[in-house]
């Protein structure tokens, strides 16, 4: 009889649908996931170039005007501060007033003249990455060539890239989608700026000032220990939460709904008295 067959299993969620992956999902920040998820947009990009563009001008500016600037700014600073200007110059004024801020100028360069291209926070980190791997990569470069890190250095920072540079500006990409998806509606550039976007920013150069500490302050091995067994498997969470509690490579950019009944949701109203 009909009545005595077995219920039918429950609907895959969006998550299980894309075949979600990478640790077991989380749901560690679910307020900003919301605010971040109301401003999400579908895509609608008008060429398929349009999105390769877009990550090819953040690697080039990452690479060239996201390095010039701090560069001179930093060199300025450490020859103020004289003997301990070098690591002065690396963990306060590099995470907070040049680097991350000449990255984000990057990304929001590409966002004013692609405008399509940042249409959830994935895209936006995404960016932010990318600019940070042309950084990095570029700052490499240089500091192999002028011969400020000794060349078996130079190439252990270069493979533990991923780990260092484009995760502090996979923050910086969010906020800046933030930013920008706030001005799209009116708001002036320091209304959209304030509360979470630079929250989320400064999130990054936390990451990347705490790197530079250990980096200045830890010999080799212990700094390594401590940065990527440590540290940065901390913020990885913490931005793997806030793009949706999740990777999945395949299915990256797309944006999922966050879950129903989450503690951000907002009760209705109660009834008028009687």
């Amino acid at each position: 009889m009909l009545s005595e067959l077995p219920p039918p299993p429950p609907p895959p969620s969006s998550t299980q649908k894309l075949g979600s992956f990478h640790l077991p999902g989380t749901n560690f920040f679910l307020p900003i996931r919301a605010k971040l998820a109301e401003l999400e947009q579908p895509a609608k990009f008008k060429s398929d170039l349009e999105v390769p563009l877009a990550f090819i001008i953040a690697f080039a500016l990452g690479a060239i005007l996201g390095v010039a600037f701090p560069l001179a700014v930093n060199t300025a600073f450490s020859s103020v501060f004289g003997s301990g200007g070098g690591w002065a110059t690396s963990i306060f004024i590099a995470p907070f007033l040049t680097e991350e801020v000449s990255k984000g100028a990057c990304v929001f360069i590409v966002a004013l003249a692609l405008p399509r291209v940042i249409p959830n926070r994935r895209y936006g980190a995404a960016l932010g990455a990318t600019t940070g791997l042309g950084f990095a990569i570029m700052e490499n470069l240089v500091f192999a060539v002028t011969g400020s890190t000794p060349g078996g250095f130079a190439l252990l920072r270069l493979v533990l890239t991923p780990f260092g540079h484009p995760v502090y500006s996979a923050f910086v990409g969010i906020g800046v989608f933030m930013l920008v998806a706030r001005m799209r509606r009116g708001r002036t550039f320091f209304e959209s700026l304030l509360g979470l976007p630079i929250i989320i920013i400064l999130i990054g150069m936390v990451d990347h000032s705490l790197n530079n500490l250990i980096a200045n302050f830890a010999p080799i091995p212990l700094n390594l220990f401590l940065h990527k067994l440590i540290l940065a498997p901390i913020f990885l969470t913490i931005l793997r939460d806030f793009l949706g509690g999740h990777f999945n490579f395949k299915h990256f950019f797309k944006s999922l709904p966050e879950p129903s009944g989450s503690v951000w949701r907002q009760p209705p109203p109660p009834p008028p008295p009687p």
